[in-house]
């Protein structure tokens, strides 16, 4: 491990490829699939600078307990990655790995042997995932309306609710500017991708707006190796094509000590589903069509602050199987309102105490409807040279007239035990707890309207160390953790007849999930032109099954966790010319309970060049990728291959130059 940790920190004077990985699509022959938002083509929104660890940038900061695991990537970061979509900057620059059917198939986040459905994404503070499936596709997320990204590792129950076993991942969209701001950008590439996209912002004295808008499609059809054949063929793979359109806007007003924001976003969504490579395309389609509106408020109050906010979201998600003479609509709806009054404490530190109450629909089982509350009290308290966090959140949640009451208690605590020294240790422990979702409970056929909430507890310990010089910044961090989960939702198959399965779910399985997470990032500026940067994510996860000692499946690794994925990237920034290299090395992953069967380990590389041409027009770059270097054939899920090498080009064009 001492050698790893060697190799990894030469990042910090020798950038190196990042590596990484990807999330997990609904079978539909299964259990229905997920409303998503769409892959993106974005524009950067600001001019691309070295990547830098912010500490932070969220307005909520204190959401995040500074002794949990935390990744962030501000602004240029998001830019200088590349990353067209949510999954694809969290495949590169997180320690997350992401399950993903295919280019053009759903994307989810799996976090310490996690789940989709146990990882919370929170967009502007609130839930952004579908109440029916639990998840959210990140590839349907756009970078192009993100500013920033902070993504915590661990239990965060204690001020999320339902949702955060695994971990949680905060994205905060982008916010208008007052001076004219106007982007645009364009391309396209192999398998007739083709996207444009385009912002403007502006305001004058105390308003400002932005809107933004992108169209994305692509084909799909690459070639891929059906092994199913003998012998083995080449083939080309048909029925993955894609069009996602999304459109954003947002007004803002800032008073003297107040702040109110009004943001939209809609995106419309078509993806051919071809299934596994084993079988020819049936014609399978899924629509996806989300509407979500939502405010934040920001009051002084006394010596405190008062933040409140509420959204509203709907949507709308068809699935047409023609082979099995399928064509299923259903809609859902999502609101919540939240207050929080966050209060200093002198030089002690900080108490925040908040209120959140939703209602969901969805229009399953002739209408289902769920209402939940909740109340948190957080608290950072500064004891030198110790700070603790201690949290506590008490949610009630009713189903069709089945309440339950479940607390969710967090203590943080962070020590620094030397004022010029850049060492931090921490350690945390906490409880998380998932509610049901509606496909689980009332999804037909298959669902249990009985199930019990997944509940678990949180253990982890880390250090890192800060070195910071005027021309150079190296951070190296070290986390290890255990999660013990008890009634673990697991959907099975209930019969078989005529072929056809029809799965449920039930609370059978109990996981006990440790491992460890090392992370470093470097930045050199080795002159006034010339600047270095680079880091990698190293993780080590156990996640094993403990539900039955008498099942082969006891003590075996969960299906679709890698027990070592890790991530290494490089860029380099000369005048005009970037040049970056992100690669991922994704270890084995179990697709049979008892780990008799897996799939192969596979590394990728991706290279990255844009040159940027500075004029008082405004500013031109062209960009240039190319995916997959080394030409490897792999599926990061069995029987959905992801494409070979190919190439994209992007053009964007910015007014003004600054």
């Amino acid at each position: 491990m001492a050698a790893l940790v060697l190799l990894i920190a030469s990042a910090f004077l020798l950038p190196v490829p990042g590596w990484a990985q990807a999330p997990a699509p609904v079978d539909t022959t299964r259990r229905p699939p997920v409303v998503s938002e769409p892959p993106d083509s974005s524009i950067a929104m600001s001019v691309i600078l070295p990547e830098v660890t912010v500490e932070g940038v969220l307005d909520r900061a204190a959401s995040i307990p500074a002794a949990a695991h935390v990744t962030t990537l501000d602004a240029d970061a998001v830019a200088a990655s590349g990353a067209q979509s949510v999954a694809d900057l969290l495949s590169m620059r997180s320690g997350a790995f992401v399950k993903q059917y295919g280019s053009t198939g759903l994307a989810t986040l799996s976090m310490r042997g996690m789940g989709g459905t146990q990882t919370q994404v929170l967009l502007d503070g609130l839930r952004v995932a579908n109440p029916q499936t639990g998840q959210v596709d990140l590839s349907l997320l756009p970078t192009l309306l993100i500013e920033s990204v902070e993504v915590q590792h661990g239990a965060g129950s204690a001020r999320h609710g339902s949702g955060s076993l695994g971990g949680t991942v905060h994205l905060r969209t982008l916010r208008p500017q007052t001076d004219p701001l106007f982007r645009v950008a364009g391309g396209g590439g192999a398998y007739d991708e083709r996207h444009v996209s385009a912002l403007a912002s502006g305001g004058r004295g105390a308003w400002s707006g932005l809107v933004a808008g992108r169209y994305y499609r692509t084909d799909g059809d690459f070639q891929y190796r059906n092994s199913f054949l003998v012998p083995t063929q080449t083939l080309r793979r048909n029925g993955a094509g894609a069009r996602t359109m999304t459109l954003f806007g947002r007004g803002t007003w800032r008073g003297d000590a107040q702040r109110w924001r009004l943001s939209g976003w809609w995106t419309k969504a078509r993806r051919g589903l071809p299934g596994p490579a084993s079988a020819r395309s049936g014609g399978a389609r899924q629509w996806d069509e989300l509407g979500r509106v939502w405010t934040e408020g920001t009051l002084p109050l006394g010596a405190g602050t008062l933040e409140l906010s509420a959204q509203g979201q709907r949507s709308r998600l068809r699935y047409r199987n023609p082979p099995t003479q399928t064509d299923r609509t259903t809609l859902t709806t999502a609101t919540d309102a939240d207050a929080e009054l966050r209060y200093p404490l002198s030089s002690l530190g900080s108490i925040t105490a908040g209120t959140t109450v939703g209602y969901d629909h969805a229009s399953l089982d002739g209408g289902v409807d769920r209402v939940s509350g909740a109340t948190f009290v957080d608290a950072t308290l500064s004891l030198a040279p110790f700070e603790l966090q201690p949290a506590v959140r008490l949610d009630a949640i009713g189903a069709n007239g089945e309440p339950t009451v479940v607390p969710s208690p967090r203590l943080g605590v962070r020590l620094r035990p030397f004022d010029d020294v850049g060492l931090t240790l921490r350690g945390l422990v906490g409880r998380a707890f998932r509610y049901p979702t509606f496909n689980e409970r009332y999804y037909e056929p298959g669902g249990t309207p009985g199930l019990q909430p997944e509940d678990g507890w949180t253990t982890e310990g880390g250090v890192s160390f800060r070195l910071a010089r005027p021309d150079a910044l190296l951070t190296v961090e070290a986390t290890a953790f255990a999660t013990r989960l008890t009634d673990k939702i697991v959907w099975r198959p209930s019969y078989v007849s005529n072929g056809v399965q029809v799965w449920s779910p039930s609370n059978v399985s109990h996981v006990h999930s440790r491992g460890l997470e090392l992370s470093v990032r470097g930045r050199q500026q080795l002159r006034s032109n010339l600047s270095l940067s680079g880091g990698s994510h190293f993780t080590h996860t156990e996640a094993e099954n403990r539900a039955n000692p008498d099942s082969p499946a006891y003590g075996a690794q969960l299906p679709y966790v890698p027990r070592q994925t890790w991530k290494l990237w490089g860029r380099a920034e000369w005048r005009g010319l970037s040049v970056s290299a992100t690669g991922r090395l994704v270890g084995p992953r179990f697709y049979s309970a008892d780990e008799s069967r897996s799939l192969a380990p596979y590394q990728t590389v991706d290279v990255r060049a844009a040159y940027e041409w500075a004029f008082d027009a405004g500013r031109l770059a062209l960009e240039a990728q190319v995916k997959n270097v080394l030409d490897r054939r792999y599926e990061i899920v069995r029987l959905y291959p992801m494409p070979p090498r190919h190439a994209t080009l992007r053009l964007r064009f910015s007014f003004p130059s600054s």
